[in-house]
């Protein structure tokens, strides 16, 4: 993921301490974050908390950030952190590991978790960019069926097109982002 002009434009601004430049970077991000940060929490509050921390400590530190960082990564990973700093405290996290006859579930040291958490975070901005070249309507299918559950005649109501558009739609974008990951 590489930085955008206008990301390194608000990351400047806001070093500089301009509210404007953080409310903005904020509305840019915030949605796509909150979307992320659910992966990790079926807790909506508890993920919009994540987020927010990750904000006030933007704007409380701006003075301390880095010059040059790539700011969508640094969001996605610092959100992942905070969701699971925040995940860590209220419980243990556990791996299920199947043995044929087994189930065993066995707690992950901590390296365990940060590889876990490395490779999650990974594919996971893989898929926000590959997700950035899918269209608007593209986007809003996919939304539609599997952030929504909704079946296909819904969607092709919503989107103005056929049933069969809809299901031909859905399946070319998960045919094209299969192919980009």
């Amino acid at each position: 993921m590489e930085n955008t002009t206008e990301d390194i434009l608000l990351w400047q601004q806001i070093k500089k301490g301009d509210i404007n430049a953080f409310e903005k970077l904020y509305d840019i991000y915030a949605d796509v974050l909150l979307t992320f940060a659910l992966q990790y929490t079926n807790e909506e509050s508890f993920a919009k908390d994540a987020i927010h921390d990750v904000f006030l400590d933007i704007y409380k530190y701006r003075t301390g950030l880095a010059e040059s960082v790539n700011v969508k990564s640094y969001l996605f990973k610092i959100t992942q952190r905070n969701v699971l700093k925040k995940h860590k405290a209220s419980q243990k996290i556990f791996s299920l590991s199947t043995d044929y006859d087994s189930v065993i579930l066995k707690e992950l040291s901590f390296e365990e978790i940060l590889i876990e958490e490395e490779n999650t975070l990974e594919r996971n901005s893989k898929l926000a960019f590959a997700m950035e070249e899918l269209t608007e309507k593209q986007r809003t299918a996919l939304f539609y069926r599997f952030n929504e559950d909704k079946p296909y005649e819904e969607i092709a109501s919503i989107l103005d097109i056929s049933v069969e558009s809809s299901r031909t739609l859905i399946y070319r974008c998960l045919k094209e982002l299969r192919k980009k990951l």
